[in-house]
């Protein structure tokens, strides 16, 4: 008698007689160890099943990562404010000192910086690469300008405080920093949410894949199992071993995927650094972590036994004593 109906039948025919919930306990444990024991039978033989499985969750976890990474780093890197006020050409420093003074205080505001036209020009030469070419020119060609962190609420009347920052006399003209960065979260949420039909769609596969080999264990033992019907087995304890069998598809699935994420970040911080270097500055891809490897692990055990259960509640009605 192969394992997992072995398993039933100890647990039936030798049901330990005390605390009920050790017996449960006992026989859990049992089913758990009898699909271990069977997905080692045959490692080799599995790979197709926890190749699968793995891809599945390697690809949306990757996606998901990467648009962490993504976020991460734009957040890094954005403007020191998230509006800039440029003054007029010729206008003093000290009109941007007194319009700073003059933002001060208001409900839309959480702070300002002051940079005079010089200060403007050396911070333009440290981040471009025409340094040279601004070096030749004969006058300052950058205005006194103000950066302003906005607050939730200046964030919320964005457009109405730039126009009112616009009309000022002294003022040429107002950048909105932070546009760029709502532009790419609307863009890195419209591909969360194709990562996440995607991941749909991959779990679909899984679901399929543990299902149709749940199908070919449960064919192997039909007449085990009609033994075991004879018997007084009931039906979750028939059907327990083979859930387990799907779990342990899902852990070692996992683990196969968690490998993979190593190996794609290691494959891809390379690239990274050269990236970062462009921008003078330095960014580490972070990786899933105790919180998200337990998820991505558990994930892949949810569908092991989701689709193990699909596929014995189906299939261990054919395999009723007639």
């Amino acid at each position: 008698m192969d394992e997992p109906a072995e398993a039933v039948a100890r647990t039936e025919l030798g049901r330990p007689q005390g605390d009920p919930r050790r017996a449960w306990l006992r026989a859990h444990a049992e089913g758990l160890r009898a699909g271990f024991k069977r997905l080692l039978r045959d490692p080799l033989g599995q790979l197709l099943t926890l190749g699968v499985i793995a891809v599945a969750l390697v690809l949306p976890a990757l996606g998901l990562l990467a648009l962490d990474q993504v976020d991460r780093a734009a957040v890094s890197w954005r403007p020191s404010g998230d509006l800039t006020v440029f003054l007029a050409a010729g206008e003093p420093v000290e009109r941007a000192i007194a319009l700073a003074d003059a933002l001060h205080g208001r409900p839309e505001v959480a702070g300002t910086e002051v940079k005079s036209a010089d200060d403007a020009l050396a911070e333009l030469r440290e981040m471009s690469d025409f340094a040279q070419a601004l070096g030749a020119l004969d006058a300052n060609p950058m205005p006194a300008l103000v950066s302003v962190r906005l607050t939730p609420a200046g964030v919320a009347r964005l457009d109405e405080f730039k126009s009112e920052l616009a009309a000022r006399d002294e003022v040429d003209w107002v950048q909105v920093d932070r546009r760029w960065l709502e532009r790419l979260e609307m863009l890195l949420e419209l591909a969360r949410r194709a990562i996440l039909f995607g991941a749909a769609i991959l779990a679909l596969a899984v679901l399929l894949v543990v299902g149709n080999t749940i199908r070919l264990e449960i064919s192997l033992k039909r007449e085990e199992i009609l033994i075991l019907k004879l018997l007084g087995a009931s039906d979750g304890r028939v059907r327990r071993p083979f859930l387990y069998i799907g779990v342990w598809y899902g852990i070692v699935g996992g683990l196969l995927a968690l490998a993979l994420v190593l190996l794609g970040l290691q494959a891809a911080q390379p690239a990274v650094d050269r990236l970062a270097l462009s921008y003078e500055a330095e960014f580490a891809l972070q990786g899933l972590g105790v919180r998200g490897t337990a998820m991505l692990v558990a994930y892949g055990a949810l569908l092991g036994w989701l689709g193990a259960w699909l596929a014995s509640a189906r299939h261990l009605r054919d395999a009723e004593p007639r």
